[in-house]
């Protein structure tokens, strides 16, 4: 049997016994199932999830070089691009419903409209950005750092604070957003000068072997 059968036969038997022990204890103090259901729709959310990844092959490979260590992420030569699509597919199409039900069976679904649908899309959206980037770009570790960093932490989080807030009826606008937009700013400036100084020397390095190959013809 292949490992990674393994890992998922195992994480399908925890799901089973977690699921499990949520009835039996809900139907041992309630004398039939009441909050159990809240557990049980999210151990099936983080099962579909998870599962493609857990099919396919996965790991992340590291390179070393004289130079710098260089870690490629979600690229053929490391995660499997098709788990990675299957499993982002999986959320995008299940997130929604997911909150909905959840919201529903706690009778305050008054909730999804204005802060889990907005949400949910963003948070959607900032994920294929981040599989495109790392599976497209041309740009070294560093530079995908940055904008991940740009965009989770000056975008999304953001978005996502003040949908709270407005439903919350607080002010959108407080001091920890803006904390926290200078400080994804200023994290992915760092990372992304450190990546233009990483990726510096191999550019010159290049330039000069082909000025000397220029020389020798």
């Amino acid at each position: 049997m292949k490992s990674k059968n393994l890992i998922f036969m195992l994480f399908t038997l925890a799901c089973f016994v977690a699921a499990g022990v949520c009835l039996i204890v809900d139907m041992a103090l309630s004398q039939h199932i009441t909050w159990a259901v809240h557990p049980l729709l999210s151990i099936v959310f983080g099962w579909a999830a998870v599962s493609p990844l857990l099919l396919t092959k996965h790991g992340v490979v590291i390179v070393s070089d004289t130079d710098a260590i260089t870690t490629r992420a979600l690229s053929p030569s490391s995660t499997n691009k098709q788990g990675v699509l299957v499993s982002l597919a999986a959320v995008t199409l299940l997130i929604l419903p997911y909150l909905y039900l959840l919201g529903g069976i706690t009778a305050t679904a008054d909730w999804f409209v204005p802060v889990g649908l907005p949400s949910a899309i963003t948070g959607i959206i900032a994920l294929w950005i981040l599989f495109l980037l790392f599976r497209f770009a041309k740009m070294n570790l560093w530079g995908k750092l940055a904008i991940s960093i740009f965009l989770l932490g000056a975008v999304v989080s953001p978005v996502v604070n003040y949908f709270v807030d407005i439903y919350a009826e607080q002010s959108p606008f407080s001091w920890d957003i803006f904390l926290t937009i200078a400080v994804a700013v200023v994290a992915s400036a760092i990372l992304g000068i450190l990546g233009y100084m990483k990726s510096k020397p191999k550019v010159e390095t290049t330039e000069k072997k082909e000025a000397q190959t220029y020389e020798q013809i």
